[in-house]
């Protein structure tokens, strides 16, 4: 892949993503190894001048925004339906064991896909404090024989002359694929902007500190994505760029990423 500088990313409802990187961005990678010729035999070696501790902290870094920026693109680029979170009952399910849990859910998952085969969805694990796993998903094309009132409505706290307090809401509270690996819940999707933010809160620096060389999430193969375009663009042409966007933005970010001796800024719109 060529340098670039600018990338802009189009999703299915015709949103876009910009992302105007102060650096050329290489394929490479931007840390610059240094090399030295070596006195007694003359070969060149290379060397990482750089602390072998902030060397693996900058890569759970990098590896934490990849896996972050894919949750999202899949979520925001396709239409759900229902935002369900599972947990597993200590009875049936070692719910410490990150491995047991996973493998419980694919097999679940699995079975709801050959009963459902426009079956689409998102799944990411969290932990609890105890150090129990749950999972969060998002879900559309379930059968309708999958989806079964469980007889509850969503309890949302609210506050009435300063005084909190719990009622009971008309959003009713479903369970979908005869779950029965422990509790659950299912309620339908209102607001497509909400359950983007929500299941990618969930990826979590301490969480993927755990997870090294495991999965972090699931998702079915016929999943819609961004398409991603990337410029080599000028300063004048960026400067020109990034003030357009300020304008017509309904999100703007600065972010910046230090390295040993290398730092990279980002500026992000959303339009």
């Amino acid at each position: 892949m060529e340098p670039y500088n600018v990338k802009v990313i189009t999703y299915p409802d015709l949103t876009r993503q910009f992302r105007i990187y102060r650096k050329p961005v290489i394929y490479q990678g931007y840390f610059r190894k240094e090399r030295y010729r070596n006195p007694f035999d003359h070969e060149y070696t290379r060397e990482i001048e750089d602390d072998i501790g902030k060397h693996f902290e900058h890569i759970t870094e990098v590896s934490l925004k990849r896996t972050k920026k894919r949750i999202y693109d899949y979520s925001k680029s396709n239409v759900w339906e229902w935002f369900v979170t599972f947990t597993f009952s200590q009875h049936r399910v070692n719910r410490y064991d990150y491995n047991e849990c996973t493998k419980k859910l694919s097999k679940w998952l699995n079975h709801l896909r050959r009963s459902s085969p426009a079956l689409s969805y998102l799944v990411v694990p969290e932990q609890h404090k105890d150090g129990a796993w749950h999972f969060h998903g998002l879900f559309s094309g379930l059968s309708d024989r999958e989806i079964v009132w469980s007889g509850r409505y969503v309890i949302k706290r609210v506050c009435t002359l300063g005084r909190p307090k719990f009622v009971r809401t008309e959003e009713k509270i479903y369970k979908i694929g005869r779950y029965n690996l422990g509790w659950m819940t299912a309620t339908k999707v209102k607001y497509m902007e909400r359950v983007t933010s929500y299941i990618t809160k969930y990826i979590t620096k301490d969480m993927l500190s755990g997870l090294y060389g495991k999965k972090r999430y699931w998702c079915s193969r016929n999943l819609l994505k961004p398409v991603e375009e990337v410029y080599m663009m000028d300063q004048t042409d960026r400067f020109i760029l990034s003030s357009e966007l300020d304008e017509v933005s309904r999100f703007k970010k600065i972010s910046e990423v230090c390295y040993g001796n290398m730092t990279q800024s980002v500026n992000l719109y959303e339009v």
